[in-house]
């Protein structure tokens, strides 16, 4: 948790660096939690494989559910400077998260540096993904709010699912990566 607040690191710090693990996605096999809305996960419409569900006008994964609710409901405070990858899921996520974390980190970390955090580190280990993070409620909001600003984080929410805090907040910026709606489905076939 050091590296977090030492004096002169300029850009987004690593989650990893500062909670030691990245924020993983529940297991699919896990129970659904109920969310604090009253209705739980699985009262949600369900699609293929019912590994996702109808919410808020958007078919989302259902490990994400809890995770959006929370959000939703003002558990985000962004700041300013936030930034947030934004993109559907086997769109260049990883990628995008390597690129804006070693363009951000900059100052902080030389990209000719021995000790560049992404030379250790996967990209989801320096770049938590928000519905993962909330999705432990409480203990979400600490970590997020740990971090040093400027943040950095990644969604596959949907701009509709995007509490109004974020999508009409002018501090904090949206990078948005799409693909070939062909491609994305050929890839996600393969990943599952």
């Amino acid at each position: 948790m050091a590296s977090a607040n030492a004096p002169g690191v300029v850009g987004p710090v690593p989650f990893a660096d500062v909670w030691g693990a990245r924020a993983a996605v529940p297991p699919s096999n896990e129970p659904d939690d109920d969310d604090t809305s009253g209705a739980t996960a699985a009262a949600l419409p369900s699609g293929f494989r019912r590994s996702l569900r109808w919410y808020q006008g958007a078919w989302v994964a259902r490990a994400f559910v809890p995770g959006l609710v929370v959000i939703r409901q003002g558990s985000f405070a962004p700041r300013r400077g936030d930034v947030i990858l934004a993109s559907p899921p086997k769109c260049g996520t990883t990628w995008l998260k390597a690129l804006a974390f070693a363009t951000m980190a900059r100052g902080a970390y030389p990209p000719a540096g021995a000790g560049h955090p992404l030379l250790r580190l996967n990209p989801h280990d320096c770049v938590p993904f928000m519905e993962m993070l909330f999705a432990d409620g409480s203990a979400g909001s600490r970590k997020m709010g740990a971090l040093p600003s400027p943040r950095l984080m990644a969604t596959h929410m949907h701009h509709a699912i995007l509490p109004a805090s974020i999508s009409n907040n002018p501090d904090c910026k949206i990078v948005y990566i799409c693909r070939n709606p062909k491609d994305m489905l050929v890839s996600l076939w393969h990943f599952t």
